[in-house]
């Protein structure tokens, strides 16, 4: 695979443009004042620099262009960011474009979603630790899995407070639920959504489950991904359409 890196180099002053990256980097401070780990970093920075490789695609995808384990791909895309200017400002904005793309599960009493960039991976669980909640990272890198509560309180943090009142609102006028928290309500609607969703599974195993049955609005693992994307993109209205009335825990 590392032919279509030479291949890319070729086009458009490609090649140019990664060697005049490369040798200002390499022969700042001095000539061989970097590491390997470092001139390696500046190799990959370079092949950036001159649109030669793509820094967003799929970690499996630079894993076979460099011939590197997946390990070895994730670590270096992620050293690259966390010495980006540019990527490390402004992450609550890039957190939540990332998990609007996203879909998202419920494996037991846990909510799951994935998120293949290394940095907001970090980012994700760095916010989690500060608030004593880790993160189940035991299953696979790109994915996160941990309790809804969890989640809630990532979103808390996350979401414009205008967002969440208006949501609070809706959900208690529109959907007749208790006049609680913006958290108390997400806690609620995303517990009972998730008690739905694994109750589909039980009946897909067992053979029973009509599709649409019962679900105005479509599955319940469909619904937990809407609502989610909708308080993501700030529609507080969309979100909390996806939300039938009583669909709450108390």
């Amino acid at each position: 695979m590392a032919h279509k890196i030479r291949d890319a180099l070729k086009v458009n002053g490609r090649g140019d443009r990664f060697i005049d990256a490369f040798l200002e980097a390499y022969l700042t401070p001095a000539f061989g004042a970097r590491s390997k780990s470092e001139i390696d970093l500046l190799v990959f920075t370079a092949l950036i620099h001159a649109d030669a490789v793509d820094p967003d695609a799929p970690i499996y995808d630079i894993a076979r262009s460099f011939n590197l384990t997946t390990t070895r791909a994730r670590t270096l895309v992620l050293n690259w960011q966390l010495r980006s200017t540019q990527l490390t400002e402004n992450l609550n904005e890039k957190l939540v474009k990332a998990l609007q793309k996203t879909r998202f599960s419920k494996d037991g009493s846990l909510l799951t979603f994935g998120v293949e960039s290394p940095l907001l991976r970090e980012e994700i669980e760095a916010r989690l630790k500060r608030n004593g909640i880790f993160a189940d990272a035991s299953f696979q890198r790109d994915i996160v899995r941990m309790p809804v509560e969890a989640f809630v309180e990532f979103l808390d943090e996350l979401l414009p407070a205008a967002v969440k009142e208006e949501v609070r609102a809706r959900l208690v006028k529109d959907k007749q639920l208790p006049d609680k928290s913006f958290k108390a309500l997400a806690k609620g609607v995303l517990g009972k959504l998730g008690e739905k969703v694994m109750g589909e599974i039980g009946k897909e195993l067992a053979g029973d489950l009509v599709k649409g049955a019962g679900e105005v609005a479509g599955p319940a693992a469909e619904r937990v991904s809407e609502f989610i994307s909708g308080l993501l993109q700030g529609k507080a209205k969309q979100a909390v359409d996806f939300v039938q009335p009583g669909e709450f825990i108390a």
